[in-house]
């Protein structure tokens, strides 16, 4: 049941990350799309026809998600002797707390009800109302600086791979390969920006610098060659997308 319920979750996840891709390198090309975030692919599948029954798979899929990822901070405490494993069950329960919110959403979303989210400003102005308010922003940024380095360190020693079953006549293993390491690469790209937007909220005391994906690729998009760059990370989403899809069908953890 839980890897049917892992499974569901990858390949929901890859979905997101896909159209993400898809709608931001449309816009790049100057044929439509838009630059895009989690909430634009909300906005971009209920307004397709069965629009709530999308949003309703989708939901399921992201609570499923974060559902295995709640298991994996459990199995990692429980079978892992290293020091890590605390580090390890951290990480997986805050990625459980960050998609579970995404999926209840989208679920709210689908049955024509409202939620009153945090906007990441007003979050972080009550951050920095403590007393230690920047140390914390400087903190988080220093995190996801961390995890971005871990992005790249990952493809380095094909780490994206080693739970990938190739005894089960894996033809596109080479495609795998290459849409894991290009994705991979370019989430830790965003990762980087992304810890760059906090690091400036903090020494500028302003929550206005926080920023999220789809102001991600404008930030890309108004640097030289703009429409390149932010045609390349729209095509390593989409990349990403399709590893998920794999790595949720040939792999077992």
């Amino acid at each position: 049941m839980i890897q049917k319920i892992r499974t569901f979750g990858f390949v929901t996840k890859g979905l997101v990350y896909a159209i993400i891709g898809i709608l931001t390198f449309l816009t790049a090309l100057n044929i439509g799309g838009k630059v895009s975030d989690k909430n634009t692919v909300i906005a971009f599948l209920e307004n397709q026809i069965f629009g709530k029954v999308l949003l309703l798979i989708v939901g399921t899929g992201m609570l499923s998600y974060a559902i295995w990822r709640f298991y994996k901070s459990f199995l990692v405490v429980t079978n892992k002797n290293k020091k890590t494993k605390y580090i390890l069950m951290i990480d997986f329960f805050l990625r459980g707390i960050i998609y579970g919110s995404f999926a209840i959403s989208i679920l709210y979303k689908a049955v024509n009800q409202s939620t009153q989210g945090v906007s990441k400003e007003s979050l972080v102005t009550k951050i920095l109302n403590l007393e230690y308010g920047a140390y914390i922003l400087y903190t988080i940024a220093i995190i996801i600086f961390i995890s971005a380095i871990n992005q790249f360190y990952i493809v380095t020693k094909n780490e994206h791979l080693k739970n990938i079953e190739q005894s089960k006549n894996l033809e596109s293993f080479a495609f795998l390969k290459k849409t894991g390491t290009f994705g991979i690469s370019a989430r830790g790209i965003s990762f980087l920006i992304f810890a760059w937007f906090i690091f400036k909220a903090a020494s500028e005391q302003n929550p206005n610098q926080i920023k999220g994906t789809q102001e991600m690729f404008t930030y890309l998009h108004n640097l030289t060659f703009g429409d390149i760059l932010m045609a390349i990370m729209a095509l390593g989403f989409i990349s990403y997308g399709i590893f998920q899809y794999f790595y949720a069908r040939y792999s077992s953890y």
